[in-house]
């Protein structure tokens, strides 16, 4: 009879999912893996796999973990749009309150690996796919309630501000201002009027 787990492989994928965040793939090492996660090369692997599949498995939990849980701001009833513009307020505001700057997971690995790692860039596009489907459920809402003008696409729209989104954590991570940052998004913001 196999041993039962003495760590909590929940726990596990949330520390690596730091370490991941905050090097990068390429940068993030085994023994960075190990000590982080406090595990031995054994338990890693035969619960995790190698270290893309380790890998696979923090992009799953930032996506159906710590963002899914800020989209769901976005499911509360009444107006959509005054939701939709406190949710970017929000995120621009957790972002510049990260005293790392550590932007985005998802951006910042698009970023390092989608024009070689294939498998990898797969599962990215699908979480972009994920936060522009999220957008457009809010703003085809807001369509059906009237707060959006009868000629505004929402598909079109949440594309947009998905793209915008990560460009500004992108602008945050790189150094921007608050101010620059803010007047942007308040820019973009100004397209659902």
């Amino acid at each position: 009879m196999p041993r039962p787990k003495e760590f909590n492989p929940d726990d596990a994928i949330e520390k690596a999912m730091h370490v991941f965040w905050h090097k990068g793939y390429e940068a993030t090492s085994m023994e960075d893996l190990l000590t982080a996660m406090d595990l031995n090369r054994g338990s890693l692997y035969d619960t995790f796999g190698d270290k893309r599949q380790l890998f696979l498995k923090v992009i799953d939990r930032y996506c159906h973990g710590f963002v899914a849980e800020k989209f769901l701001l976005l499911d509360q009833p009444g107006p959509a749009l005054p939701t939709l513009r406190r949710f970017i307020h929000e995120m621009i505001e957790g972002a510049l309150a990260d005293p790392q700057r550590r932007g985005c997971l998802i951006a910042n690995t698009v970023m390092e690996l989608s024009p070689h790692k294939k498998e990898i860039a797969g599962t990215l596009r699908q979480a972009l796919k994920m936060a522009e489907d999220t957008f457009f459920k809010v703003l085809a809402r807001a369509k059906q309630q009237g707060e959006l003008k009868h000629d505004k696409d929402p598909r079109a729209l949440a594309r947009f501000l998905a793209t915008m989104m990560q460009g500004t954590i992108v602008m945050i991570k790189a150094g921007a201002s608050a101010d620059v940052v803010k007047q942007t998004a308040e820019t973009a913001l100004s397209i659902l009027n």
